[in-house]
């Protein structure tokens, strides 16, 4: 029988979510404060933000592992730190892919209600890069370490210790509703709250957070490459079609993360 050491209370595992949470936003204050001293201030912002997104992201792994390491639970148990088959990468660079073309249209399609207003697109200047220093900067910070930290926390800390509680759909919602509110975006909290579900899916499937950092790491990426290089008339045909992505390639990504999904169930049968 697993000690119940192994895992943090339901509750325990929250505070420590508010607490990562809460470091986090001091360093962002502080952050705010020596950034926006001197001349050119807009461009100090914006230089210094990518550097934030390293260190504040790497917060949401640092703070809980150094917690676990303090309570003496077993890191790569609570963080599913174990490895997987070549084929398992392959279909999660799959599944990753097939998301972010789903996303982008979904995105499109809530766009015609819902009006993102110009300052949440302001805000992610920092990740437009100019030079070969924001190029690795920028994917350091937005596709590495984004990835690995919030899955290590999030489908790995929050979500094990809600399964060890033994109902595993509820682990899975409740660890994507988690990681959707963390993220502060009302107006793309639909994607990121069904893409939580299929990263959580993966998670609990393989009984590992790598499936999930490369899905989640290709969909940060893809959308990273989109802002950079802004669809352009070429684009028109093979990828959009009348301003929403084409249903040829609609369909493929469907059939794609269908397949996928299917194949992980196969590979990793539940009990």
């Amino acid at each position: 029988m697993t000690d119940r050491r192994t895992f943090p209370e339901p509750l325990e595992a929250l505070l420590l979510v508010l607490a990562t949470f809460g470091v986090l936003i001091v360093f962002l204050v502080l952050f705010s404060i020596f950034s926006t001293s001197g001349l050119n201030q807009a461009q100090r912002a914006i230089s210094g933000s990518r550097y934030f997104y390293i260190v504040g992201g790497s917060l949401f792994l640092i703070v809980p592992l150094l917690y676990a390491r303090w309570r003496n639970y077993p890191i790569q148990i609570l963080f599913r730190m174990n490895p997987v088959p070549l084929s398992v990468i392959f279909v999660s660079l799959l599944i990753g892919i097939s998301l972010s073309v789903l996303s982008d249209e979904l995105e499109r399609i809530i766009a015609l209600f819902v009006t993102i207003p110009d300052w949440m697109y302001e805000m992610l200047n920092p990740l437009k890069a100019e030079s070969t220093l924001d190029w690795v900067l920028v994917f350091l910070g937005s596709v590495v370490i984004a990835a690995v930290a919030e899955e290590g926390l999030f489908r790995g800390f929050v979500q094990v210790t809600l399964e060890a509680k033994g109902d595993v759909t509820r682990a899975v919602l409740l660890t994507s509703l988690t990681w959707t509110l963390v993220h502060q975006n009302p107006y793309w909290a639909v994607e990121l709250f069904l893409m939580g579900v299929f990263l959580g899916f993966m998670a609990w499937r393989s009984n590992s957070i790598l499936p999930g950092i490369i899905a989640h790491g290709i969909n940060n990426l893809l959308a990273m490459l989109i802002l950079n290089f802004p669809s352009e008339q070429g684009t028109e045909g093979w990828y959009e079609w009348n301003g929403h992505v084409s249903p040829v390639l609609l369909t493929l990504a469907l059939a794609s993360l269908i397949w996928s999904l299917r194949w992980f169930s196969a590979r990793y049968r539940a009990g």
